[in-house]
């Protein structure tokens, strides 16, 4: 899916303790409806009728723009649509503008679990005017398109109280809560009290969030990321450019290979992605490793027996973790070896299988072929039968009309042979009668008359 993130605008209504946004560079302003529609007339060309996602974030609050729902609406059909918001525009009736417009997901900042850190972490917002607004967001939700996310951001600040966060997002209905680490926002943010995660290693410096997401400023400018505060790395002006030159340009800085300046200082966990720390992907995300590492979850170690335990402390007496997490990852590999033999084997076994099976199946569709005739054959010996019976009954019908036929034949003959006997004896008589009478009279007149 395509991913664009679209700055809605870099105004901001508050000042986060985790967001450098003081010292943006970059000309504030709202993105107009005549830029926008543009934007979005290039990506729908690109994209070629699939279904795309749009997030209206990037340095501001974008509820501060009048014009988001009509950016939502105009998407909504045809693409999947979010926003980050501090939570302080969320009232009922802008909750349900945006219900109607179409709204995916709303990923709400909640940085504390009581108003002293809440109001702390937020810049001095109302923990209870939020919460109260969140509650009824979540209620109104309910049933609709709209998905309400908690968004907690993990600082030195609130680290210790995670779990709490979690807890009372959950009581007020918060159905999905994600953590992500504090980070330098590409070197911009250097209060090294509130963030000092190391960057990411240059060897994994193409990050992921460069790579598969657009981000446009306000103005209609593609930037590398929303990280770029100064506007110092631009590919491009998508009101005056193609959107395929300037996805060229992001696909040629990526191949030189060279980490930029705010690269090598970004340490944002969403570089990886939705990289595993492991290389089986065991364990989860990098997301879920950050959460864990401020998670209270008792005493340490609580799942280890007692010989990891000690040779946990030996390790870190020696100040050598590095080289228990180096066995622990070799008895991983190894594990993943045996796995990968088990799934070769699994794999063998399972062709093997379907192997008889399409047998089975070809089998089986013979004995239906063979089933299928012998019904046919059987209907057709059925017909047969059926024909046998009506030609004996003509037959016999036939048979009992010839012999009627016969038998007044043989009358008829027998009457015809009675008359010719009566004729041929009327006729003998009437024949040898005269005959006999001139036979006569001939051998008479022949003999000597006597003296």
């Amino acid at each position: 899916m395509f991913l664009a993130e679209i700055e809605a605008t870099n105004l901001c209504n508050t000042r986060c303790l985790h967001c450098p946004h003081e010292v943006m560079r970059r000309p504030r302003g709202m993105m107009t409806w005549t830029t926008f529609e543009t934007i979005v007339s290039q990506i729908r060309e690109h994209v070629r009728g699939e279904r795309f996602s749009l997030s209206f974030s990037g340095m501001g609050e974008p509820l501060l723009n009048p014009a988001i729902y009509q950016f939502i609406q105009h998407v909504s059909a045809d693409a999947f649509t979010s926003f980050s918001t501090n939570g302080t525009l969320l009232t009922e009736q802008n909750v349900r503008r945006l219900i109607d417009a179409g709204l995916d997901v709303i990923y709400l900042s909640f940085n504390g679990d009581d108003a002293d850190l809440y109001s702390r972490m937020m810049g001095g917002l109302s923990f209870e005017k939020v919460t109260a607004y969140m509650r009824r967001a979540v209620e109104l939700s309910r049933g609709t398109r709209l998905r309400i996310v908690a968004h907690v951001c993990i600082t030195k600040a609130n680290q210790h109280r995670l779990v709490q966060i979690k807890r009372r997002l959950e009581q007020e209905g918060v159905g999905s809560v994600i953590f992500s680490l504090v980070h330098s926002r590409g070197g911009n943010l250097q209060d090294r009290s509130l963030c000092d995660t190391p960057p990411m290693p240059e060897e994994h410096w193409i990050c992921d969030v460069m790579q598969n997401t657009l981000f446009v400023d306000w103005r209609g400018r593609v930037l590398i990321c929303s990280n770029d505060l100064h506007g110092e790395h631009s590919l491009g002006d998508l009101l005056t450019e193609p959107l395929e030159v300037v996805l060229q340009r992001r696909v040629e800085l990526l191949a030189q290979a060279v980490p930029l300046k705010i690269c090598r200082e970004c340490n944002d966990i969403l570089k990886a992605g939705g990289d595993s720390p492991l290389p089986s992907g065991a364990g989860g995300i990098l997301r879920e490793w950050i959460y864990d590492l401020y998670r209270d979850d008792g005493k340490p170690l609580t799942a280890a027996t007692p010989p990891l335990k000690w040779i946990y402390r030996i390790y870190e007496q020696e100040n050598r973790l590095d080289r228990l997490v180096n066995r622990l990852l070799g008895i991983e590999q190894q594990l993943q070896q045996e796995l990968a033999g088990a799934r070769k084997a699994t794999a063998s076994r399972q062709r093997e299988l379907e192997q008889r099976a399409r047998e089975l199946e070809q089998r089986i569709r013979e004995l239906t072929e063979l089933r299928q005739l012998q019904l046919r054959t059987a209907a057709q010996l059925q017909e047969l039968q059926q024909l046998h019976l009506q030609t004996t009954d003509q037959l016999q019908q036939l048979h009992c009309r010839t012999t009627e036929r016969i038998t007044a034949l043989e009358d008829l003959v027998n009457q015809r042979e009675d008359k010719i006997r009566r004729l041929m004896g009327s006729f003998s008589w009437r024949v040898t009668a005269p005959l006999r009478a001139l036979r006569r009279l001939l051998f008479d007149g022949r003999r000597p008359r006597a003296r």
